[in-house]
C-alpha cells in the first residue's frame, strides 16, 4: 500500500510533463505561425523586386531608345508612364498594407524594412507618372532609386536571418513568381 505522500508525487510528477509538454507544443505553434507570417512577408518582398525590375526595365529601355522615344515618353498618353505609374499606386498600397500589418516582434524590423523600400520607389516613381509636360522629363532625370535599393538590400539580409531561425530552407520558392 502506497505512503500518504506517493500519490501527491504521482500527481505533481503528472503536472510537470503536462506543463512541459504544453510548453513545447505552444512553442512549436508558435514557430510554425511566425513562418506563415515571414512566408507572407516573402510574397511582399518579391512584388517590391518585381516592382524595381519593371522601373529598371522602362528605365533602360529609355536610355537606350531615341530622342523621339524620350519625347513620345513625356506625351500625357505614354505606355511607360502608365506603367510606372500603376507601379507607384501598387507600391503604395503595399507600404500602407506593410504598415497596418500585425506581426510578431521578431518580424517587425522586416516588415519595415519592405514598406521603407516600397514607400521610396513609390515617392520616386509617382514624380515621373504624375508629371506633366517638360517635369516628366526632369522627374526622370531626378529619378534616385538608391534608397529602394538599400532598403531592399536590408529586407533580402532580415529575411536570410529569419529564414535561417525559422528553418524556411528556400525562400525564393515561396514567393517567387507570385506578383510577376
Amino acid at each position: 500500500m502506497p505512503d500518504g505522500w506517493t500519490p501527491y508525487a504521482i500527481i505533481a510528477g503528472v503536472a510537470v510533463v503536462l506543463v512541459a509538454l504544453t510548453i513545447v507544443l505552444a512553442r512549436l505553434a508558435w514557430r510554425r505561425q511566425v513562418r506563415r507570417y515571414l512566408v507572407g512577408l516573402l510574397g511582399r518582398r518579391e512584388a517590391i523586386g518585381a516592382a524595381l525590375k519593371t522601373v529598371d526595365g522602362t528605365i533602360g529601355a529609355l536610355v537606350e531608345g531615341s530622342v523621339d522615344g524620350l519625347l513620345a515618353f513625356a506625351e500625357e498618353g505614354s505606355e511607360e508612364r502608365r506603367v510606372l505609374a500603376e507601379v507607384a499606386a501598387r507600391m503604395t498600397m503595399e507600404a500602407a498594407e506593410l504598415a497596418d500589418l500585425a506581426l510578431p516582434k521578431t518580424l517587425w524590423s522586416l516588415a519595415d524594412a519592405l514598406g521603407a523600400a516600397a514607400t521610396s520607389l513609390s515617392e520616386q516613381v509617382g514624380r515621373v507618372g504624375g508629371a506633366t509636360g517638360e517635369a516628366v522629363l526632369d522627374a526622370l532625370a531626378d529619378l534616385d532609386l538608391d534608397a529602394s535599393r538599400a532598403s531592399f538590400a536590408e529586407a533580402d539580409g532580415l529575411i536570410a536571418s529569419a529564414s535561417t531561425t525559422y528553418d524556411l530552407t528556400d525562400p525564393a520558392v515561396y514567393g517567387g513568381g507570385l506578383y510577376i
